[in-house]
């Protein structure tokens, strides 16, 4: 193997473990509370490796983030959503049987959608552009379905789009405190609901 290539393949894999020690620990300890050395550590390299590859610990956050998290959101199917079809309930399911299989990273999520509410964390801005992204593209996608075009329907499709983000999130926190609880379960049938006021809407 060349060498060339041999060391970029070794830079990608120092890369990967620093992202995932990082993604560990910032869900562990919250953002503030970690610091690049204990990031360096448990990723098995040194200080300035991590430097490298990422700067500071704040443009590792970013990167953390954006890896995860695109900011281009799904928006469900339009065809599916106006005939009354629940694909989009399906895929927000198998979502979140995804999301439990990594607790690392539902919990980071978690964590960093909390401490982000203050206006000086570095990933403030971050969720408030993810959250309106998703709640707008939902929305327009259902209200361009169902032909929904004044400023009440539009406002009563974006509140169903919310409480099903909400839900999925309120759920994410309480099985990471208890993993007994259903999180998947809860989140359908709280999904389902929603998806029966929004075939509702197009009765009116």
């Amino acid at each position: 193997m060349p060498r060339a290539l041999k060391n970029a393949e070794q830079g990608e894999r120092t890369r990967a473990a620093i992202l995932a020690s990082a993604i560990e620990l910032f869900g562990e300890k919250g953002y503030r509370a970690t610091s690049v050395s204990q990031i360096a550590k448990r990723a098995g390299v040194v200080q300035s490796a991590l430097h490298h590859h990422f700067g500071a610990k704040e443009q590792l956050l970013d990167a953390a983030l954006k890896l995860h998290y695109p900011s281009s959101v799904a928006r469900p199917d339009m065809q599916a959503v106006a005939t009354g079809r629940t694909e989009f309930v399906d895929e927000m399911m198998e979502a979140a049987r995804r999301n439990i299989s990594d607790r690392h990273l539902v919990r980071f999520f978690s964590v960093m959608t909390g401490e982000s509410l203050t206006r000086e964390h570095p990933a403030h801005q971050f969720f408030v552009n993810r959250y309106d992204i998703a709640r707008d593209g939902f929305t327009d996608a259902i209200a361009q379905a169902k032909s929904i075009t004044n400023d009440t329907g539009r406002a009563q499709v974006s509140l169903l789009v919310s409480i099903l983000f909400a839900t999925s999130d309120g759920l994410q926190m309480q099985w990471l405190r208890n993993p007994s609880i259903d999180f998947v379960a809860g989140l359908e049938r709280v999904a389902k609901m929603v998806g029966e006021g929004i075939q509702a809407l197009r009765q009116r």
